[in-house]
């Protein structure tokens, strides 16, 4: 795995509204992760997969499904967190 697995903004942008709102349901990803719904949903199997975020299903009514980041997660959330900051710092 490497960082090219990320390339795509919107896995980044996931990153980062977690690492903020510590868990959130695919719902409200959608509603407050700026992309579009295809772009969200490509996106989670890819965190998924390099170890990223966890998916938690409930069982009952309503069957939503929470996302969280796992502390490798974390750790890169705020790798890019930082890099956010240093490029926001040297713009100005």
């Amino acid at each position: 795995m490497s960082i090219s697995e990320l390339e795509q903004t919107t896995a980044l942008r996931i990153l980062l509204h977690l690492l903020k709102e510590e868990k959130a349901s695919r719902t409200d990803l959608r509603k407050n992760v700026e992309a579009s719904v295809a772009a969200i949903y490509n996106a989670l199997p890819k965190l998924l997969k390099l170890g990223l975020i966890n998916e938690k299903g409930k069982k009952k009514f309503p069957f939503t499904v929470e996302v969280s980041l796992t502390e490798k997660g974390k750790k890169v959330a705020k790798c890019l967190l930082e890099i956010e900051r240093i490029l926001v710092e040297e713009s100005t």
